[in-house]
C-alpha cells in the first residue's frame, strides 16, 4: 500500500511539475520541442551502421533498426522509463523511433510483450506504451495484445548470453487472425543478443506474418 501511495503521489507531482530531461532529468522549458535538453540530444549516441555493423539476422527477422547504441543518455532515459515510472519520457523517446517506422498499408505496429506477472508489479508494458505513441507520430495501426507472453522468465538482463539464446518461440502466442498476411513492425527498447525479438518473431511468422521488422530505441554490440 505504501509503495502504491509513493507511485501515485509521482505521478501527481509529475502532473504538475515542469517536464524533464530524460537524458539527464534536468527542467525543460515547457516549450521544449525535443524533448531533450540542448546538452543531452547533441551526446545522444547515434548508430553509425558504417562504421558498428549491424547483428547477423535469423532467417524470421526480415530487417532491424535503431536510431542509437545503448549508451548514455540514452541509457538513463530507457532505465528511467522501464524500472521508475517515468512515463512522460515515452514521447521523447518514441519521436527518437518514429523516422524509422516504415509506412505502408500492411504494415502494423506490435510490442514485445510482458508476461502478466511482470505487469502486475510494473503496471504497464514500456513497448506497448513507445508502439501507441508512435501510432500517435505515424498513423501506423497498432495492436498491442494481440503477441502474448505465455511464460514467466527471470528478465534477460540477468542471464548469460547463453541461457539468453535458448528463449524459444513457445513462450510467447499471437492471434493469427491480427497478423496473417501483415508486415509486423516489431517494437522493444534494447537489441542485444536478439534472443527475445527472435521468438517473438518466429511465433509471429508461424502465425502468417509475411515479414517482421524489429524496431528498438539502442543495439547493444556483442563486445559492449
Amino acid at each position: 500500500m505504501l509503495k502504491l501511495f509513493i507511485r501515485l503521489c509521482q505521478h501527481a507531482f509529475a502532473a504538475v511539475l515542469p517536464p524533464s530531461c530524460p537524458g539527464c532529468m534536468g527542467l525543460l522549458p515547457a516549450t521544449e520541442p525535443i524533448g531533450f535538453c540542448t546538452s543531452c540530444y547533441a551526446r545522444l549516441p547515434w548508430w553509425n551502421t558504417a562504421r558498428l555493423l549491424p547483428p547477423k539476422l535469423p532467417p524470421a527477422i526480415t530487417s532491424f533498426t535503431a536510431p542509437c547504441l545503448y549508451e548514455e543518455p540514452l541509457r538513463n532515459a530507457i532505465l528511467q522509463l522501464k524500472f521508475h515510472d517515468a512515463v512522460p519520457f515515452v514521447t521523447p523517446l518514441a519521436r527518437l523511433l518514429a523516422p524509422h517506422v516504415p509506412q505502408g498499408s500492411g504494415y502494423l505496429l506490435v510490442p514485445v510483450p510482458s508476461h502478466a506477472s511482470r505487469l502486475r508489479k510494473r503496471r504497464y508494458n514500456h513497448a506497448a506504451l513507445l508502439v501507441q505513441k508512435l501510432t500517435e507520430l505515424t498513423g501506423t495501426p497498432n495492436n498491442v495484445t494481440t503477441l502474448r507472453r505465455t511464460v514467466a522468465s527471470s528478465p534477460q538482463a540477468q542471464k548469460t548470453r547463453a541461457a539468453r539464446l535458448r528463449l524459444p518461440a513457445t513462450h510467447f502466442a499471437v492471434a493469427p487472425k491480427h497478423v496473417a498476411g501483415k508486415d509486423i513492425i516489431l517494437v522493444d527498447d534494447i537489441y542485444t543478443t536478439g534472443a527475445t525479438v527472435r521468438a517473438c518473431a518466429l511465433c509471429l511468422r508461424k502465425a502468417g506474418a509475411t515479414s517482421v521488422h524489429v524496431l528498438t530505441l539502442a543495439y547493444t554490440a556483442p563486445d559492449r
